[in-house]
């Protein structure tokens, strides 16, 4: 957001200081001590006990288990998921991934990007004992995934060139672009033919077939893709099932949202 003439009026220094003890712990994806926070923060431990009180006593922060540490509390779930679910394309693309995932016997998911993450905004997990690991509010390294792969094809070369920039890409499999050249070359893969197969990409026996999602300018606004082990695909049916099944239901999601485009 553009910082305004008057930020110094606008801002309020305490409220700022409270956002960022939740962005903070919900970062390290752990319980953290007083201290380790007001390090974090660079604050006294004093006025930082002031925040996470007052933060507790409204329930976004809890008690961890260990003593003297904090986690986020379930006030702060409540918010994601109001978040979550005032997204128009929450509600639009809901009733296609479960019939997609009731077609196909695999979870389905509805993702975005945010910043340089994906963030699962709709998991439908299978019925059968073949689920996915990637549930609502789950965020991944964009880099190192092919729905990741799907979403930066929203991006211009000169984007993507900026989205890599300052990033470490480590590589989770031999499959992970490391560097822009390779990143560009799997997003162009994706651009070419309209989706993308994976197969232990991400995470060695897993599989997903990605597929991206566009808005009424036709431009990529999210993805949409089934996963899940490897035990549960049939791959002889790969090309005449699961990606036919997973195009066309994008393809659904995009009309609704306006897109008038070729499919």
């Amino acid at each position: 957001m553009t910082e305004s003439p008057n930020h110094s009026i606008y801002f309020v220094p305490g409220l700022h200081r409270g956002l960022r003890v939740l962005e903070i712990l919900g970062e390290a994806g752990r319980p953290m001590s007083l201290t380790e926070i007001a390090q974090a923060m660079e604050l006294s431990r004093s006025s930082v006990f002031r925040l996470i009180y007052t933060l507790r006593q409204m329930g976004f922060l809890k008690e961890a288990e260990q003593t003297n540490s904090y986690a986020l509390g379930a006030r702060v779930l409540n918010l994601g998921f109001a978040y979550l679910n005032q997204l128009p394309i929450t509600t639009i693309a809901r009733p296609h991934l479960a019939a997609l995932r009731d077609k196909t016997g695999v979870s389905a998911h509805l993702s975005v990007l945010e910043g340089h993450d994906v963030l699962y905004l709709g998991s439908h997990q299978a019925r059968t004992g073949f689920v996915s690991n990637m549930v609502t509010g789950t965020r991944t390294a964009a880099y190192a995934s092919a729905i990741g792969w799907c979403l930066l094809v929203a991006l211009s070369d000169a984007e993507l060139e900026e989205f890599c920039e300052g990033q470490v890409m480590t590589a989770y499999t031999e499959h992970t672009p490391t560097d822009a050249a390779a990143l560009k070359a799997r997003v162009n893969e994706v651009r070419a033919q309209g989706y993308i197969v994976s197969r232990g990409f991400r995470d060695p026996g897993g599989s997903s077939v990605a597929v991206p999602v566009r808005d009424n300018r036709g431009k990529v606004a999210a993805c949409i893709n089934i996963s899940g082990p490897d035990s549960g695909f049939d791959f002889d049916r790969l090309h005449s099932f699961y990606i036919p099944e997973t195009r066309a239901t994008a393809l659904q999601i995009s009309r609704e949202m306006g897109y008038s485009g070729p499919g």
